[in-house]
């Protein structure tokens, strides 16, 4: 199915065509995007912007609609009152999505006449934030009621069909009014860049639109997608990120594979390892870009004089080594990997011999609170030794405590220096 996008183009690739093209190809569709308006921008500022002429638009649109079955329009900036005419006219009839897009995040201007954007609102699925449901209808919001109330005001005063007021800019609940029904829609907090949320938003909504899905389901699913989006987000684009379930399985798939064979190089070890394996066991986890840990089910255990793997490897297979390695990578995102062994003098003194930095923590120590909460004791440990060292540690170890096993834990950048790691230190 194809959904018509029409659309700025935003120079720092957070928002506009990029986010929307991105949006409905993760979500399994085809995009055909129509430029209107070539902004200069990065993620700090819009320094201005380009509109094309409406006839150039209008000749974009009549091409896409003479070659595919249009199935939703989704319309983001449109940068003149002239641009408005043409899309209203050119889109007419089709279900349509409209994001009214006043101004820039940073507050710039991308429209010259604003009012004219009121004409797009009938018949359309609006999808304001908070300051541009204002605009459109007056109405002051400080409140989930005054969303319903500006929601109400633009399906039953300004015509259309059904509106979102999103609510990013107050509470993060955003509210539908569709058919003389009130909806809400509770948002998680996300942490991550929201540069490109508006454009991710109305963009899968006109996709799952395109998709059969009623507008209230639709909206709940797009609103969930964005906040992966945000969740997902990457450093360098600092904006969402529409691809993240393709980028997140591909990740995945690509850390349960490398995970698989660094084990296998790590049972090879046989009865090199089998002194080495705690009480408990050994596991041996790594942490995909997006934060997310997979790790032997059931640990890696002793096995006569070797050593063999209880389970596959598995999402979320560890929870304490999960937990010393995201505390880890808090302080050293390079940090991908790490494993434990059974603590021995032997192992530290070999580890300083190899030139590896060497830290520990005291669990006696540990303050009675983290002790009570218990979860929290890998996090404080892992930045006690962090702190100790004054660098990034390769090698921590604590001497237990009542009912604690002393323990090694081994990091690295990926699970082959993981594994490298441990083969020299075994000798």
């Amino acid at each position: 199915m194809a959904v018509l996008i029409v659309a700025g183009l935003d120079t720092g690739g957070g928002a506009g065509l990029k986010a929307d093209i991105e949006t409905v190809s993760a979500l399994g569709e085809h995009p055909l995007p129509v430029l209107t308006a070539v902004t200069y921008q990065n993620p700090s500022e819009v320094r201005g912007y380009h509109t094309l002429p409406p006839e150039v638009v209008r000749e974009q649109i009549r091409a896409v609609k003479d070659g595919f079955e249009v199935k939703a329009v989704k319309i983001g900036m449109l940068g003149s009152g002239g641009v408005a005419r043409v899309v209203r006219e050119e889109t007419e009839g089709f279900t349509r999505v409209f994001d009214p897009v006043i101004a820039s995040s940073t507050g710039k201007k991308l429209i010259d006449d604003g009012k004219i954007l009121k004409t797009l609102v009938p018949g359309s699925i609006v999808t304001p934030n908070v300051p541009e449901a204002e605009a459109l209808t007056g109405v002051k919001i400080r409140s989930v009621e005054d969303m319903g109330k500006a929601a109400k005001a633009l399906v039953e005063d300004l015509g259309a069909e059904g509106a979102v007021v999103t609510g990013g800019h107050l509470n993060l609940t955003d509210v539908l009014y569709w058919r003389g029904r009130f909806y809400e829609f509770p948002g998680e907090k996300a942490e991550g860049f929201t540069h490109g949320t508006g454009c991710a938003f109305s963009s899968a909504l006109a996709t799952f639109l395109a998709k059969g899905l009623e507008l209230p389901e639709a909206v709940e699913k797009a609103k969930r997608f964005v906040e992966n989006s945000i969740r997902f987000s990457k450093e360098e684009a600092k904006a969402v990120n529409p691809l993240w379930e393709l980028e997140r399985d591909f990740y995945r798939w690509k850390a349960e594979k490398e995970l698989e064979g660094a084990i296998e190089e790590l049972v090879a070890f046989g009865e090199r390892l089998n002194p080495h394996v705690p009480e408990v066991g050994t596991n041996f986890v790594l942490a995909t870009p997006f934060g997310e840990v997979f790790a032997v089910k059931g640990r890696i255990v002793r096995y006569g004089e070797t050593v063999k793997p209880v389970g596959p490897v598995e999402l979320n297979a560890s929870d304490h080594l999960r937990r010393a390695l995201l505390r880890m990578r808090e302080f050293y995102p390079e940090i991908k990997a790490v494993l434990n062994l059974r603590y021995s003098e032997e192992l530290i003194e070999k580890a300083k011999e190899l030139g590896l930095v060497v830290s520990f923590y005291d669990r006696r120590e540990e303050p009675e609170e983290v002790k009570r909460a218990e979860r929290g004791t890998m996090e404080w440990g892992i930045e006690r030794a962090v702190k100790r060292a004054g660098k990034r540690p390769d090698v921590v170890y604590h001497l237990g405590d009542w009912g604690k096993e002393p323990m090694v834990l081994v990091f690295g950048r990926d699970a082959g220096e993981v594994v490298e790691r441990v083969r020299k230190l075994l000798g």
